[in-house]
């Protein structure tokens, strides 16, 4: 497996987790990390993405 594929599919992965949690119940303060979170994981992503030269965008909801 290509080594950015990988970092790639960890952060989506991630992402993916996070998307779960905000389902839940949460405070304030878990939910602001959370979604903080979710925009490192998608702006780590997207670097990974643009250092591959294969710059794709992410809907909003990150494609749930």
């Amino acid at each position: 497996m290509d080594a950015r594929f990988a970092l790639i599919r960890a952060h989506d992965d991630s992402i993916r987790r996070y998307q779960r949690l905000l389902n839940t119940q949460l405070t304030d303060l878990e939910r602001e990390y959370i979604e903080s979170r979710i925009s490192e994981e998608r702006s780590s992503m997207q670097s990974v993405r643009e250092a591959q030269g294969e710059i794709s965008f992410l809907p909003a909801n990150g494609g749930a």
